[in-house]
């Protein structure tokens, strides 16, 4: 990752001359390919298969921007990206192209945390599948800000409410923008560590050279004919020939 920024969006006319939201090309995953839980053998039993699973739900993207948000300024984060699509960039928009996590969540538990009455759950097994399915997306966001060049964060009354920027503050209520927001200060933080290093090997050109005897006496001394013909590698008049014209014409 490369930059972030903090996008301050306090009114509609801020994105007036952005277009509408409809204008957003989004590649969103096929619902199809979400209806069945992928299982598969370990140990001779049936394990949930979570390389597929994320595959399906929220297979990683790379994009020039990730744009983070709050669920109710997916219109804004649209109308951003449309603007940014049209000036030839790839953006990644989570809603626009990954599934749902509560609607996985909802899928796991009636699939296998229902109790015999089919009417509730079992709790110890809802949180199992709680911590898997936010893990998965957890992880697919890691790397998928891991994959694109630049963070977007729509900063808005609904990321960072209006109590907090009147203290100017900036705590936020959502843990999926707590978690973006500190993967992106972790990635440009690295990026900053690689440049430094950057820099420190090209100030070692600065560095004095050093002079090393290479004792050549032992050596027989020859120009490139006398080498070929020690080796008995014949010349190749009529090549020599045309180069020597080539020179002669230059």
């Amino acid at each position: 990752m490369d930059k972030a920024f903090n996008v301050a969006i306090s009114a509609i006319s801020d994105i007036s001359f952005l277009p509408k939201a409809s204008e957003f090309r989004d590649d969103k995953l096929p619902d199809f390919f979400q209806e069945k839980i992928p299982e598969k053998m370990q140990n001779d039993k049936k394990v949930l298969d979570g390389k597929k699973l994320e595959d399906s739900w929220f297979k990683p993207v790379k994009a020039d921007f990730f744009i983070s948000h709050k669920y109710k300024d997916s219109d804004k984060a649209k109308r951003l990206g449309a603007y940014l699509q049209s000036k030839g960039k790839t953006v990644f928009i989570d809603s626009c192209i990954w599934g749902s996590v509560y609607r996985l969540q909802k899928i796991l538990d009636d699939g296998y945390c229902q109790n015999d009455d089919k009417k509730t759950y079992a709790y110890n097994k809802v949180m199992k599948s709680t911590s898997y399915t936010h893990m998965l997306l957890t992880n697919a966001l890691l790397k998928t800000l891991e994959n694109c060049e630049n963070f977007i964060f729509l900063n808005t009354e609904n990321s960072i409410n209006a109590e907090n920027i009147i203290k100017d503050t900036s705590e936020t209520n959502s843990p999926w923008i707590y978690f973006e927001i500190n993967v992106a200060n972790a990635l440009l933080k690295e990026k900053f560590k690689m440049r430094q290093f950057s820099e420190s090997k090209e100030n070692c050109d600065v560095f004095p050279e050093m002079a090393f005897e290479a004792d050549l006496k032992n050596f027989s001394k020859v120009n490139i004919k006398k080498l070929l013909d020690f080796l008995n590698i014949p010349i190749q008049k009529e090549r020599n020939q045309n180069e020597a014209g080539v020179e002669h014409n230059l």
